[in-house]
């Protein structure tokens, strides 16, 4: 059950991740964590885009040698790029608004949307046992409504509760696309991480002028390290998840 574990710890990155958002948020603009995360995971990619092929029968195994991709390829990969960072704008803006609870648990409904997905846009099916995880998730997501309410948010009304749903959705939506990339187009699994990181980076760049308008140059580096461990987390959680086996039927 070495896939369990792995998808465990996962989950346990991505849980982190979300905290050290909210503690990067919190004297930070929104655009500028963003900004800088990319930075850090473009960064985290870009010297094994540069490792030599005598490395390969080492790296290869270890999913840490991304291939060369052809200007169609990196065309291909830019739509994923592009809805990652669309995700971070709405789901930063939404945990920056919203209690960690709430935003973390509509974050949670993510398995959802996925699901859903692959069974109309991929034509998976599911067994009894999944549909039965699928509506606990339901009722879980409905119970969880009510108890922000009692907190006066209002999931159908709150702008933030929408981003972060839209958010959420976006999210799986670029877990759908990574699968048609990877298992119908036969693109490497390393390189789609590895370039989209970088092309990540480059998209973050559009926004530098309107980061530099929101805060100074010596507040933008303050508390670095945050942002260094938020864009590291995320490299990791990314690369474990994609890394683990295939759960069996």
């Amino acid at each position: 059950m070495t896939w369990v574990a792995l998808g465990l710890l996962a989950g346990l990155l991505l849980g982190t991740y979300d905290f050290l958002t909210k503690l990067a948020l919190h004297d930070r603009s929104v655009l500028a964590v963003i900004v800088l995360s990319s930075a850090v995971g473009a960064l985290l990619w870009m010297p094994l885009l540069a490792v030599p092929n005598s490395a390969a029968s080492v790296l290869r195994p270890l999913g840490l040698f991304p291939a060369s991709l052809r200007w169609t390829e990196h065309c291909v990969l830019l739509l994923k790029s592009a809805m990652m960072v669309a995700n971070w704008v709405l789901s930063y803006y939404a945990i920056k608004a919203l209690p960690l609870s709430i935003s973390a648990g509509v974050r949670a409904s993510g398995p959802l949307w996925t699901a859903i997905g692959a069974i109309v846009f991929l034509g998976e099916s599911l067994g009894w046992w999944q549909w039965a995880g699928l509506a606990v998730s339901m009722v879980a997501y409905y119970l969880f409504s009510l108890i922000g309410q009692k907190e006066g948010i209002r999931f159908h009304r709150n702008g933030w509760v929408l981003c972060m749903v839209g958010a959420t959705i976006l999210s799986s939506a670029t877990a759908l696309y990574d699968k048609h990339v990877v298992a119908r187009l036969g693109m490497d699994l390393a390189a789609v991480q590895a370039w989209s990181a970088v092309q990540r980076g480059v998209i973050a760049l559009i926004l530098v002028p309107w980061v530099y308008r929101e805060v100074s140059l010596s507040g933008l580096f303050t508390r670095l390290w945050v942002i260094s461990i938020l864009g590291t987390a995320y490299v990791a959680a990314e690369y474990i998840y994609r890394e683990r086996p295939v759960c069996p039927p």
